[in-house]
C-alpha cells in the first residue's frame, strides 16, 4: 500500500550519497537554515484510473537544498538531479515495490532571508500504484452433478453398452451415434442421433425397443 512517510523516507535514503554530511528536514521545513542541509516536503497527490484493478498515484515533492552560496546549492543539486534521471526507480524501504520518477526540476539558486545561507528548489514528479480491493468468494470445494432423461429419452447407460437392445456387451461408439450405424452395422436412421436428439427423447428405437 502507498505511504507518504515511507516514500519521504525512501527520498531521503536515495540522494544521500550524493550529499556527504548533510542533515535532512522530512516534512519540516526549518524556520532558520542551515548549510548543507536539505528539506524534503510532500507538495500534492493525483490519483488516476488506470484499469479496473489498479490506480496510480502522481506524486509531488518538493527539495529545497541550503549552502554557502549559489554554486555550492547548484554543484550538490546537480548529482542529485543526474542519479534520478539515471536511476529513474526510488526503492522503498522495507517493500519489494518502488517510485517511479517522472521528472525532475531545478530553480534557480537563491538568496535566503538567513545570512550567509542560499537555497535552490527541486521538484520531484514521481508514480506509485496501488492495487484496488477485489470482492473474493469461497472457493468450491464439491460439486455434484446429475442427469436425468425423459420416458422415450436415450439413457446414457443404453448408449455404453449396459443396456443396449440386443447386445448388451458392445453399445453403440460414438462414432456409431453420430452416423446411424447400429452395432449390427445397419444403418438405423439417415442422420443417426444428433445431441439435441439424445436429451429430447427423439432416439430411433421405438419406446417398445428400448
Amino acid at each position: 500500500m502507498a505511504d507518504i512517510k515511507t516514500e519521504i523516507q525512501s527520498i531521503r535514503d536515495f540522494v544521500a550519497p550524493e550529499l556527504p554530511g548533510a542533515t535532512f528536514k522530512l516534512q519540516n521545513m526549518p524556520d532558520t537554515y542551515k548549510t548543507n542541509e536539505l528539506a524534503i516536503d510532500f507538495e500534492g497527490s493525483r490519483p488516476e484510473t488506470e484499469t479496473a484493478f489498479h490506480y496510480r498515484l502522481d506524486r509531488t515533492y518538493q527539495l529545497v537544498y541550503f549552502d554557502a552560496s549559489k554554486l555550492d546549492c547548484l554543484t550538490k543539486m546537480e548529482a542529485v538531479e543526474r542519479k534520478l534521471s539515471q536511476l529513474q526507480m526510488i526503492p522503498l524501504g522495507g517493500t519489494a515495490r518502488y517510485l517511479r520518477i517522472g521528472s525532475f526540476s531545478l530553480s534557480q539558486p537563491f538568496k535566503t532571508e538567513t545570512t550567509g545561507v542560499f537555497a535552490v528548489i527541486g521538484m520531484l514528479e514521481a508514480e506509485a500504484r496501488e492495487a484496488r480491493a477485489q470482492v473474493t468468494y469461497e472457493p468450491v470445494n464439491n460439486m455434484e452433478v446429475g442427469t436425468y432423461t425423459e420416458k422415450t429419452a436415450g439413457a446414457w447407460s443404453t448408449l455404453d453398452g449396459t443396456e443396449t437392445p440386443n447386445n448388451p456387451n458392445d453399445g453403440y461408439l460414438w462414432s456409431e451415434v453420430e452416423s446411424g450405424t447400429t452395432i449390427q452395422g445397419k444403418v438405423a436412421s439417415p442422420d443417426g442421433f444428433t445431441w439435441s436428439d439424445i436429451e429430447s427423447g427423439k432416439t430411433v428405437f421405438t419406446e417398445e425397443d428400448e
